[in-house]
């Protein structure tokens, strides 16, 4: 009778340890995905930092006559008026 008490002890300890290891095979596997995916996006955002500043030189170095041409109200009358 002893034994058969043990086993059944060991089996209801053992379903929860079960449970609890698969869920942490789960979260590692969660973990490294989303491990990834942070690598991957601080590429992305590096490479988006890189061209906002070579967007900032070439507007810096651009000559601002080269724009848009100032409105003038009067001169610049829409056809329908």
């Amino acid at each position: 009778m002893t034994k058969q008490k043990n086993l059944n002890e060991q089996a209801s300890f053992s379903a929860p340890i079960e449970d609890l290891q698969v869920r942490i095979a789960f979260l590692d596997e969660l973990v490294d995905q989303l491990n990834v995916q942070i690598a991957i996006q601080d590429r992305e955002l590096s490479d988006l930092k890189k061209q906002m500043q070579l967007l900032y030189q070439r507007v810096e170095a651009s000559d601002p006559s080269d724009g848009i041409a100032p409105f003038d109200p009067i001169s610049d009358k829409p056809p329908h008026y």
